[in-house]
């Protein structure tokens, strides 16, 4: 019934939502663990930390998923698939936050481990801000992601509406 395109168009949309909101609460948990770190409270600090990795996993998760997508949209010939490097970005963003996060769960007691793990986030925040400040300079206007649909599933999510 849906070809191949209109699946990986809405796996794309679904994504994309997905990885708006863990990416942002990745950032809040990372947020609340340097304010923690700031006000001496180790334990609200290590719960910060927590939850900034377990989001870290799943948006690396997603963008793996993307890169995987992004592949098959290559060899199906889709159109306007040049997001190769902000998928590249996005993982090594992650690949930061994880190991910042990582760094900060560890049961180390060396007085080094705050200052390495919030390098790692501020370097993965770096990232992060290149990433969206290179979007936005490329790409003027966004590209809806059901601007890949065929008619058939446009007029679906129409009557669906």
């Amino acid at each position: 019934m849906y070809g191949e395109k209109d699946k990986l168009a809405y796996r794309k949309k679904v994504r994309t939502y997905s990885k708006r909101l863990v990416t942002t609460l990745s950032t809040i948990s990372f947020i609340g663990y340097i304010a923690a770190l700031a006000f001496s409270i180790p334990v609200l600090s290590l719960y910060f930390s927590i939850a900034g990795t377990i989001f870290s996993a799943l948006s690396f998760a997603l963008n793996i998923w993307s890169l995987k997508d992004h592949s098959l949209q290559k060899q199906l010939g889709v159109a306007g698939q040049k997001k190769l490097t902000k998928i590249c970005l996005d993982i090594i963003s992650n690949i930061s936050f994880l190991i910042g996060g990582i760094a900060s769960i560890l049961p180390l007691e060396s007085p080094i481990i705050p200052f390495v793990s919030t390098a790692f986030f501020i370097l993965g925040c770096a990232i992060m801000a290149t990433n969206i400040i290179r979007t936005l300079i490329s790409e003027p206007q966004a590209e809806k992601p059901t601007d890949n649909l065929s008619p058939t599933v446009e007029a679906v999510q129409v009557s669906i509406s």
